[in-house]
């Protein structure tokens, strides 16, 4: 009896030791998993900035046909999306940051909005206000001070590219709406904008919400009017040559309570 229980320990495991293989698969589990985390945000991030690469390069072509102008958004025409279509292949691998691919949430008729991990709008048509069809989706959004103004617009507007300091005028960036027209006395959110409900339909006051998202740790992916690309944490927002009368805020990552 003793040979024979002798010999089945030896070509098996004991409760202990089975307890500690699982405890040390466990602990490993626990290390790798935050930088498992980590690279998959990072290897999504890059991927934001390459989609936001190709918009700008889009923009810089549709400059270069039109000498330097900046394009027009008439009525009935279908957003900046559509002023770019001759100078992109395929929008659907574009339109949208892989953090925030899953489809709009917003039922709002007029102005679906997306959110941190949502896109605004809905495929198919979709009328937005004066009659525009948009019909697009995505989760990038644009700056309107950078086009050609209408009579009606204020001033401010940058209508061409042939400007100094491009590397600080935003064109395109993640968004949780298809444009925004950001001032600089846009007040900061009191709380994490996560949800469509969190963005003000039409935005009047705070347009500038609509970039102020947490999308990537703390910050958004951002094309600029030269067409680099780069990470803008939240509170930098208000320092970005967003129009030519902008006045810079200077605040600091304490002004933000929610991002610490």
């Amino acid at each position: 009896m003793n040979v024979g229980n002798r010999h089945r320990d030896e070509n098996g495991f004991t409760l202990v030791e089975l307890l500690v293989v699982i405890a040390i698969i466990a602990l490993l589990m626990g290390i790798l998993m935050p930088a498992l985390q980590r690279v998959r945000k990072q290897a999504r991030a890059a991927a934001c900035q390459s989609n936001l690469k190709q918009w700008g390069v889009a923009a810089a072509l549709y400059s270069t046909e039109h000498d330097g102008k900046m394009w027009a958004i008439p009525s009935g025409a279908g957003e900046w999306m559509e002023m770019l279509r001759a100078y992109y292949a395929d929008i659907d691998k574009i339109r949208a940051c892989p953090a925030a691919t899953r489809p709009c949430e917003d039922t709002d008729a007029v102005e679906a909005r997306g959110s941190v991990d949502t896109m605004w709008g809905h495929k198919g048509s979709q009328t937005e206000w004066g009659g525009r069809q948009r019909g697009y989706w995505g989760s990038y959004g644009h700056s309107r001070w950078v086009q050609f103004p209408q009579p009606s617009h204020p001033s401010g507007f940058w209508d061409t590219f042939n400007v100094k300091g491009t590397q600080d005028i935003p064109v395109f960036a993640d968004s949780a709406f298809t444009h925004a027209l950001p001032h600089h006395t846009d007040p900061i959110p009191s709380s994490p904008l996560q949800f469509p409900g969190d963005i003000p339909r039409d935005a009047s006051n705070c347009q500038i919400w609509r970039f102020c998202i947490d999308r990537h740790s703390g910050g958004i992916n951002m094309c600029f009017l030269d067409s680099s690309v780069r990470r803008i944490p939240l509170y930098v927002l208000w320092d970005l040559r967003w129009s030519r009368e902008w006045v810079p805020q200077h605040y600091q990552l304490e002004s933000i309570p929610w991002l610490r």
